[in-house]
């Protein structure tokens, strides 16, 4: 699991291997967390494409309109993303080729004049609104309303002009759409952070011995021990198993594994793990090695992480 610790971090962009323009694709609309992100990652070098859904995200980067897409996978508070994992194992095109942290500081955001007290509709993606159930629990009144993402639902309490109705969301909405922020930091956690992953056709350099990360999908064989012979390996090279998770397939009872670990890059003794990995699943499909998020990570217009 990736945390940051206590705090706001202090966050620089870090620059992939790209070409110009960069488009890069995300679910929701400009002013949504996924934005921000994008901004994380490539800085201004990257032209956020907005798609309605994550479905749609990883078309666009399977089929090549943009050059990557960009995925929610796990909350310190919600854990994982069902919807994220489900997709990288049906789009077996695509490599993870980066992540990153954001910070979660979700707001009220309302109408100029409103008043917190006269709302009764929080509107918001709803991996957002499981983030903020002790306000609503303390605000009884607020009834929470799934939208499609935060930054639609933004500009949707902005165009009806209904001072009852408001949107939990980033700052970045609130400037981007005329809105006032009528409660700030209602997450359940000020620690709050959700981790996004890149995706694109193409595996990115790494310099060798740089801190990277892999992750693998596998099945394993229904007998005593088959998830343990998979993982065994990565135990037996001292490797962290820093995320794992249990899928259904289309199967009966039978479920697909997403295991990170934290390797560095080009390490022989991490490609035999994977190896043997490989070998004591049933079905195996390594879905990208990339660099690890890290504070201080390259700025823009400087070398990338090139070998």
């Amino acid at each position: 699991m990736v945390t940051r610790g206590q705090g706001e971090p202090e966050l620089a962009p870090m620059m992939l291997a790209t070409t110009s323009p960069l488009r890069v694709a995300f679910q929701g609309e400009a002013g949504a967390f996924s934005e921000e992100a994008i901004v994380q990652l490539w800085g201004a070098e990257a032209e956020p494409v907005p798609m309605r859904t994550f479905a749609d995200v990883m078309d666009a980067a399977e089929t090549g309109s943009v050059e990557y897409g960009l995925l929610p996978i796990e909350s310190t508070l919600m854990g994982g993303v069902d919807s994220a994992y489900d997709l990288l194992a049906m789009h077996e095109r695509l490599l993870i080729t980066a992540e990153t942290v954001v910070a979660i500081r979700l707001c009220v955001l309302g109408l100029p004049g409103a008043r917190l007290a006269d709302v009764t509709q929080l509107h918001s993606h709803p991996l957002m609104l499981a983030q903020c159930a002790h306000f609503l629990e303390r605000y009884k009144h607020i009834t929470p309303v799934p939208a499609w993402d935060t930054a639609g639902a933004a500009r949707a309490v902005m165009q009806t002009g209904d001072p009852t109705r408001a949107a939990a969301g980033s700052a970045r909405a609130a400037d981007r759409f005329g809105l006032e922020l009528l409660a700030e930091g209602i997450e359940d956690r000020a620690d709050t952070q959700m981790r996004f992953l890149a995706v694109a056709r193409d595996a990115v350099p790494l310099a060798k011995g740089s801190p990277v990360r892999s992750t693998a999908l596998c099945t394993v064989r229904d007998v005593a021990g088959g998830l343990i012979a998979v993982l065994q390996p990565l135990a037996k090279g001292g490797f962290n198993v820093s995320h794992f998770v249990a899928r259904p397939t289309r199967e009966p009872w039978r479920y697909m594994y997403y295991i990170e670990f934290e390797h560095d890059a080009a390490d022989p003794e991490a490609e035999r793990a994977l190896e043997a990995v490989r070998k004591a699943s049933l079905t195996y499909r390594l879905l990208g090695t990339f660099p690890r998020w890290m504070l201080g990570a390259t700025p823009p217009n400087e070398d990338p992480l090139i070998s």
